[in-house]
């Protein structure tokens, strides 16, 4: 990629970075999973199968069709999260957590960062973030 003054890239330059970002496919990461919140043993074998379901569904999606999808329910998070679901030390507090919907009340927590998707929590009662914040 060329770069203008002050080595900023030049905007010609970042369309296409943009144009090839949002055609990569999205890859589920377990690298800043948090299990002392929750188990997939708590899950029952119906949520259990949404859950799979979800995953599968989210790496055959770029980002922009996730943040688009009205089946997700992708939802970004301004504020802290309840107590007892505490943010990975490893994870920049920089980076924005966000929701997908896995059924009815139950949620997967993490964030999007680049092209892949790093999921926190499970959440199958909607308690980290119950007021949608």
């Amino acid at each position: 990629m060329a770069n203008g003054k002050f080595n900023i890239p030049v905007a010609d330059d970042c369309e296409k970075a943009i144009t090839l970002e949002s055609k990569e496919k999205v890859t589920v990461s377990l690298k800043y999973w948090h299990s002392g919140v929750q188990c997939l043993s708590e899950w029952q074998k119906a949520e259990l199968g949404k859950l799979s379901k979800l995953i599968d569904k989210v790496q055959k999606l770029t980002v922009s069709e996730i943040k688009t999808d009205p089946g997700l329910y992708w939802k970004s998070h301004k504020g802290p999260p309840a107590t007892g679901f505490s943010r990975p030390s490893g994870l920049s507090k920089d980076v924005q957590l966000c929701e997908l919907r896995a059924g009815s009340k139950a949620r997967i927590h993490g964030a999007i960062v680049e092209t892949t998707f790093y999921l926190v929590w499970l959440d199958r009662v909607h308690a980290a973030f119950p007021d949608g914040k």
